[in-house]
């Protein structure tokens, strides 16, 4: 699987009720748009609140 790093990501809002909005990723200069609800959007604010918080662990190399 080849990585791409994302260079921008835009959140719009589609609806209010019921909520939903799009994820659009610039990645390699095309664009992946993505449609999510309120329940993923809670889901992935709680998977990036635990990327942001982690704390390094140390590799055997770096001991």
């Amino acid at each position: 699987m080849t990585m791409h790093r994302a260079t921008n990501i835009a959140v719009s809002a589609v609806s209010a009720a019921p909520l939903r909005g799009t994820i659009a990723i610039d990645c390699a200069g095309t664009v992946a748009t993505f449609e999510i609800d309120e329940e993923l959007a809670h889901r992935l604010c709680t998977d990036l609140e635990r990327f942001l918080t982690q704390v390094p662990r140390r590799t055997g190399a770096a001991r």
